[in-house]
């Protein structure tokens, strides 16, 4: 489970045609990504479940797992690998119900005490976010910054997974905190470069595991 938190690529297919933005997929898949977390705020119905289907088509085929954000039914329609939710997305108890105990389930928290009542809950991981200000999340109200994330890191009894303005300058002093692994969007979509995204997975690895 834990090495498809290593890097993990959030779609942001915005106005492409699913086959152009498959082929961005395609290549960063093949340059090192673990995982994709499918999280599409501008679709819906259908078109978010053509998507899905595709995407996971291309995903199976490459063996890269995949982790569908804040709708749990369009997980078990997909019968993804995860489901990730956001403090408001819904009860967990009743998500690990229905996902069951092999799916996996992530949760996002945006301060230490939503980190200390996500350490009882029956969760796989945690993201935290964001780490540096965004572009994707302008108006969000809290940047963790380095230090703080050493916090998240000292207190969590799930891996971290770390979100927000992390790309291949500053990937390096996120995981230095003790986090497990990375999301990110703009280090995939804002420079569009295979030996970029094969630099980040290097850096990845280059993190040494507990």
């Amino acid at each position: 489970m834990k090495d498809a938190l290593k890097l993990i690529l959030v779609t942001n297919k915005q106005n492409q045609p699913i086959s152009d933005y498959l082929e961005l997929i395609k290549i960063c898949a093949t340059s090192g990504i673990t995982s994709v977390q499918l999280r599409e705020k501008t679709l819906s119905g259908h078109d978010l479940l053509l998507f899905g289907q595709k995407l996971k088509k291309l995903l199976d085929a490459l063996n890269i797992p995949l982790i569908v954000n804040d709708n749990i039914e369009l997980c078990l329609k997909l019968n993804a690998y995860g489901l990730h939710l956001g403090q408001s997305d819904g009860n967990i108890q009743k998500a690990r119900e229905l996902l069951g105990p092999n799916k996996i389930l992530g949760l996002s928290t945006n301060n230490l005490e939503q980190i200390k009542i996500a350490n009882n809950l029956p969760i796989d991981y945690i993201g935290v976010g964001s780490i540096f200000p965004t572009r994707n999340k302008p108006n969000i109200e809290t940047i963790w910054g380095i230090n703080n994330l050493k916090e998240a890191y000292k207190i969590s009894k799930h891996p971290i997974v770390a979100i927000g303005g992390i790309n291949n300058t500053n990937a390096k002093n996120v995981l230095q905190t003790g986090v497990y692994g990375i999301a990110a969007i703009e280090a995939f979509h804002n420079q569009n470069s295979k030996e970029n995204y094969q630099n980040l997975r290097r850096i990845v690895d280059e993190r040494k595991y507990a």
